[in-house]
C-alpha cells in the first residue's frame, strides 16, 4: 500500500512540473498584457461607384498607445473599377508583439444607366422598422448598406432582397445574400425578376407590398423565404 502511495505521489509531482514546464515554454517571449493600435476610417466604410470612373480612397488613422502611427498603416486594397464587383480596402497597424488588427472599406463597383427614376442608383440603409418573422417571432435588424441601382429603363439590380440579414446582420458572407434584379412598375411597386442565395441555391417565394416613395425615395416591401415559413419586411432609404 506504501508503494501504491509512493507510485502515486511521484506521478501528481511529474504531471505538475510537466504543466509547470509547458506554461513556461507557451508564454515565452510574450508580453502577459498586449495593447492594439485604434484605426478609424476617413468617410464611409461602403461605398459605391460608376464603373470606368477614378477610385480615390480616404484613408485611415491610427494611433497606438496615445501617439499618432497613422504612418504605419499597411493598406491592401483589390478595388478594380474597371470591372462590376464587390471590393476591400483593408488597413492594419502591427504592435510590438506582432498582432495586427485591422479594419475594411467596402467598394461596390457597378456600371449604372443613368436614366431619370425614382429610384437612386447607389447604397441605401436599411430602416429602423425592418424585420424577420419566424415561428411568430421579430427579430429587427437595421442599419446594414444595400447596393441598388438601374440596369435598363426601369430595370434594377439589388445586392440583397433580405436586406442583409444573413451576409450581414449574422456574418455569413456574401454567399448567404440574395442578390437579384426588379421592374419599377408604373405604380411605383416592384416585381422581381430574378433572385439567388448562392449559399443555399435557393429563391424568394414572394414579394408583396412594395411601394416606392418618390419624395423620400424609401422602398418597402414584404418578402417570403423558405417555403415562406420566413417573412421579411424591408425598408430601404437612399
Amino acid at each position: 500500500m506504501t508503494k501504491n502511495i509512493i507510485i502515486c505521489l511521484s506521478l501528481v509531482i511529474s504531471v505538475i512540473i510537466g504543466l509547470s514546464s509547458c506554461d513556461n515554454e507557451t508564454t515565452d517571449g510574450f508580453t502577459s498584457v498586449t495593447t492594439y493600435a485604434v484605426l478609424e476610417m476617413i468617410g464611409d466604410g461602403e461605398l459605391y461607384v460608376e464603373m470606368g470612373s477614378t477610385y480615390n480612397d480616404d484613408g485611415c488613422t491610427a494611433t497606438y498607445k496615445g501617439e499618432d502611427v497613422t504612418n504605419q498603416i499597411i493598406t491592401e486594397s483589390n478595388v478594380n473599377t474597371s470591372e462590376e464587383g464587390t471590393y476591400t480596402v483593408t488597413y492594419g497597424v502591427t504592435n510590438e508583439d506582432g498582432f495586427t488588427p485591422t479594419v475594411t472599406r467596402y467598394v461596390y463597383v457597378a456600371k449604372a444607366d443613368n436614366t431619370p427614376s425614382v429610384i437612386s442608383n447607389g447604397l441605401y440603409t436599411v430602416q429602423d422598422g425592418t424585420f424577420r418573422k419566424y415561428k411568430g417571432s421579430n427579430t429587427d435588424f437595421s442599419s446594414y448598406k444595400i447596393l441598388i441601382y438601374q440596369l435598363s429603363p426601369g430595370i434594377f439590380s439589388i445586392s440583397d432582397f433580405l436586406g442583409g440579414y444573413y451576409a450581414q446582420y449574422n456574418g455569413y458572407g456574401s454567399d448567404f445574400a440574395m442578390t437579384g434584379t426588379f421592374q419599377l412598375n408604373d405604380d411605383n411597386t416592384i416585381t422581381p425578376l430574378t433572385s439567388f442565395v448562392p449559399g443555399w441555391e435557393d429563391s424568394l417565394d414572394y414579394l408583396k407590398n412594395s411601394s416606392v416613395d418618390s419624395t423620400t425615395g424609401e422602398i418597402t416591401y414584404d418578402l417570403g423565404y423558405v417555403g415562406s415559413s420566413m417573412n421579411f419586411h424591408v425598408i430601404l432609404k437612399f
